[in-house]
């Protein structure tokens, strides 16, 4: 516990220092956000369009890949540095072998997702059996409802181990490459299952998650017109802001965690 408190205590400083690239990465993730609602009314009447389409998804992911490659590869830097806040040139520094590499580590996470949205799946189609089944034991009547937020919460926190263990083993592999990621495997693994780095997850969706939750859910009284679209767009850029900070803090205290320390503390 001490020793997630401390990566907690010097992510959140460092990410106040850090107010530029929370900033530029919020405007980006907007953006990107706007090009994915459009391309959702892009029309697929003709060939053209259709390729046109494809082709503007496959720039959308590429982005995300490049994102997320960014974030996770100027995280392990600062981390194993001791920085004292993340600059925006490191941010957009990562190789194309970095790149290639998260590709990988998103392919497979996303695989991972899928099969777990199959075993819920299941799991949650066989809730009314599980509570006639209890009901039948106990003699006593068990809703089917609490059975299945009892699933819910198992499989919350089965998606924190999840989502914990691929961006620490993205982390391993950036700074590391693929033999060492490979032989810590095991160690990230039992780590964020039941160490510092799954209860920085539950922090980070918990805190970063719930207020943008909150805010996206709000819903002032005001008059219509142009305070009604201020207060909306205000809420969700504050929501999002949010969302960055839980993000880089996410990534920031697992690399804390997870990598060594090489003393070099830049400026």
């Amino acid at each position: 516990m001490r020793k997630a408190l401390e990566a907690w205590k010097w992510s959140l400083a460092t990410l106040v220092r850090s107010w530029g690239l929370r900033a530029a990465l919020t405007v980006l993730l907007a953006l990107w956000g706007l090009a994915a609602y459009e391309w959702l009314w892009i029309p697929e009447s003709s060939a053209l369009l259709l390729l046109a389409s494809s082709l503007y998804a496959v720039v959308q992911m590429l982005v995300s890949v490049a994102i997320i490659a960014a974030s996770a590869a100027s995280a392990g830097q600062a981390a194993s540095a001791g920085a004292e806040r993340l600059l925006l040139r490191s941010f957009f520094g990562f190789t194309r072998k970095q790149f290639l590499q998260s590709f990988v580590v998103i392919l497979v996470g996303i695989l991972l997702a899928l099969g777990f949205f199959v075993v819920f799946g299941w799991v949650n189609r066989h809730s009314v059996e599980v509570a006639s089944f209890l009901t039948f034991r106990s003699e006593k009547p068990v809703s089917h409802v609490a059975v299945e937020n009892v699933y819910g919460a198992i499989e919350g926190l089965l998606w924190i181990v999840l989502a914990g263990f691929v961006l620490s083993f993205l982390v391993n592999l950036l700074h590391a490459g693929w033999s060492e990621a490979g032989k810590k495997c095991a160690s990230t693994l039992a780590g964020c299952c039941f160490k510092a780095p799954f209860l920085t997850g539950l922090l980070s969706v918990a805190v970063f998650g719930g207020l943008p939750l909150l805010l996206a859910n709000w819903h002032p009284r005001v008059s219509p017109g142009f305070w009604d679209y201020t207060q909306m767009i205000a809420r969700l850029g504050v929501a999002l802001g949010l969302l960055v900070t839980g993000w880089l803090f996410w990534l920031l205290s697992l690399a804390r965690l997870h990598l060594p320390r090489n003393g070099n503390v830049p400026s």
